[in-house]
């Protein structure tokens, strides 16, 4: 009988004192102030991470537009200005700068592999000789200084009116996932 009532005591003061350490750790935890939860930091994008298509190319009588989808590549989750940093070249015997006008809230949006993001470029053509801009190039820059060229929609060169182009803030389409406004 002796070694069941040494075992019952060592129980009991096992007990005791997981019970009084538990109730130190409560007291403890109470007293100080939760710390509040962190949300990782997602890193920016580069432009290894990403993949741009060109898609929905409207020709109207003057007015022209296309959209621009960036879709990260799978197993990436990156960040970027909902303002697209985005330029446009003419050939190298143009010395006259291209204006790009770029609309944007101000947010941050967090790129996924299922959640692209499309923005619209819009142009029109010129009426005259004199209104003309040429253009070829498309330069897409990230957040961390990277960047990727590309033709401006078509191969070779393109006229649009000199008032340039304008290109709205990064959004979510229809059926396209959903991207996160921070």
């Amino acid at each position: 009988m002796r070694p069941r009532t040494r075992a019952t005591a060592i129980a009991a003061a096992l007990s005791a004192a997981l019970l009084t350490g538990s109730g130190m750790a409560s007291a403890t935890t109470a007293a100080a102030p939760a710390a509040p939860a962190s949300k990782a930091a997602v890193r920016p994008c580069t432009a290894n991470n990403v993949s741009f298509y060109f898609g929905g190319f409207s020709y109207g009588l003057s007015h022209r537009s296309f959209d621009l989808t960036l879709l990260a590549h799978d197993g990436i989750t990156c960040s970027l200005s909902d303002t697209p940093l985005i330029t446009v070249s003419s050939p190298p015997d143009e010395t006259r700068k291209v204006p790009v006008t770029v609309n944007g809230r101000g947010g941050t949006l967090v790129l996924r592999s299922d959640s692209p993001l499309h923005a619209t470029v819009f142009y029109s053509a010129p009426d005259t000789q004199e209104d003309k801009r040429e253009v070829n190039g498309l330069t897409l820059a990230m957040p961390d200084g990277t960047s990727r060229v590309t033709s401006f929609l078509f191969p070779g060169t393109t006229d649009i009116y000199k008032g340039g182009v304008s290109v709205t803030s990064w959004e979510t389409g229809i059926g396209m996932g959903e991207g996160e406004e921070h």
